[in-house]
């Protein structure tokens, strides 16, 4: 097992067709990894979870990228800018003016036992801090890496959640923003909420997520580095010991003949430098032999990994092709019991009045998005029905009832809440409003 990763949420463009085939765990995508970067053990990918907020379930990421062209081109009456633009600004100064990124992805280590509703509170806490939506969540449980590929024991986990937002106001369709404090803040708030210990900040380190082969190439820096300045430490002494040769030989060039003694001093140093850096030539040619013998061979185990893991696959396409077909007739037969149910709902709804209708569909609303309290919005149908009945007790139950034959018993629960919170609010301000009329 590794050891538990700090808490952080690294936001970035969504490489779409990328995400959702690494997320999903297409079986040609996993043929194609590279081993030196990624292990993906398939005997574990049934410890990973998914979840997509309900109205988006069935859709790809590329069909809501291209609703969310059309929602903006709607409301801006500009099409969405999907790529670099490189501008002149008024000092005249070239810029490059990046293209929109409406859907954005983030990974997030998470501990052991981080569940998806751990996940759930801190994207719920990100949308009611800022507006920005997250649309899926996937936990990933069967990444990591093998410290000794031919030792299976060394097995690390790189335990983590993939989370996709959107990241547009579809009020304005404009995308947010969220400026350096603002992500700083995101970090705390993951911190927080999955109770696991924050990283550091970007302004204390310069050094962050260096691959392997980075890590290595810096390394032989670094022994090259070292290399260059014993030579030159060297040299620097040897011409110092020239130096102090030849004014001792100058002073004494007449009386003690000692400038032919200087003259072999200087030659033998030299020689003895030519050497000694040649031996640390020797040396540093040496390590990086050594180095790439040992990254050859891992590379060769990994080969012979990655051709076991193709026999394997090759072995499982026809199953998961027969479990396809077997789910595409449970979706069919899915898919007819939601278009019946929603002919009933539809005319259901035509029955009653068009402010009740409103209020029940903010309720039902409000049940599928999986938020634990009303939207704005669903809070305004709900209220503006209220406010035209004289009890609205009773109000809040013909709501309620009109409700009930889309509600399971939990969500009973929790819509009846909701409406008696609103009455309260709508008594509250009621009595505020009457005390401020007897002071006046």
């Amino acid at each position: 097992m590794g050891t538990i990763a700090k808490a952080s949420d690294h936001v970035k463009p969504c490489n779409i067709e990328q995400s959702e085939r690494h997320n999903r765990r297409d079986p040609d995508y996993i043929a194609s990894l590279d081993p030196r970067k990624v292990y993906v053990r398939l005997e574990l990918t049934h410890n990973n979870e998914i979840y997509v907020v309900p109205d988006l379930q069935g859709v790809t990421l590329q069909q809501h990228y291209d609703n969310i062209k059309v929602m903006v081109k709607k409301l801006t009456g500009r099409a969405m800018q999907e790529k670099e633009v490189e501008y002149t600004d008024k000092r005249g100064i070239k810029r490059v003016r990046r293209g929109s990124s409406p859907i954005r992805e983030s990974v997030v280590n998470i501990k052991p036992d981080t569940t998806m509703d751990d996940l759930l509170k801190y994207t719920n806490r990100v949308h009611e801090k800022w507006g920005v939506r997250a649309i899926q969540i996937h936990i990933h449980r069967d990444e990591g890496h093998y410290d000794n590929p031919d030792d299976p024991t060394t097995w690390k986990f790189n335990l983590h959640a993939h989370i996709i937002w959107d990241w547009m106001d579809h009020s304005t369709g404009k995308s947010f923003k969220l400026d350096d404090k603002d992500m700083e803040k995101l970090q705390d708030m993951v911190a927080e909420t999955l109770e696991m210990e924050r990283g550091r900040r970007k302004s204390e380190t310069d050094r962050e997520h260096l691959e392997r082969n980075d890590f290595i190439l810096q390394t032989q820096r670094e022994k090259s580095a070292q290399l260059d300045a014993e030579i030159a430490e060297k040299r620097d002494r040897l011409d110092a010991e020239n130096g102090n040769a030849i004014k001792s030989g100058v002073a004494n060039l007449f009386g003690k003949g000692k400038y032919a003694d200087m003259e072999k001093e200087n030659k033998r140093l030299k020689d003895e430098l030519t050497k000694q850096k040649a031996t640390l030539q020797q040396k540093y040619q040496q390590v990086l032999d050594v180095e790439r013998n040992r990254q050859s061979q891992q590379l060769a185990a990994k080969d012979k990994q990655i051709e076991e893991l193709q026999n394997k696959l090759k072995g499982e396409v026809f199953r998961h092709q027969q479990d396809n077909q077997e789910k595409d007739r449970i979706i069919r037969q899915k898919d007819s019991i939601i278009n019946d149910y929603r002919e009933r709902l539809g005319h259901y709804l035509s029955t009653l009045s068009e402010l009740l209708r409103s209020a029940v569909k903010a309720v039902i609303d409000y049940v599928q998005s999986g938020y634990r309290s009303f939207s704005a919005r669903q809070e305004g149908d709900v209220r503006r029905y209220m406010n035209g009945q004289p009890d609205k007790d009773k109000a809040a139950d013909e709501v309620f009832n009109a409700s009930r034959p889309f509600l399971k018993a939990d969500e009973s629960e929790r819509v009846k809440g909701q409406l008696s919170y609103i009455v309260q609010e709508i008594k509250e301000e009621r009595q505020h409003r009457q005390s401020q009329g007897f002071h006046l």
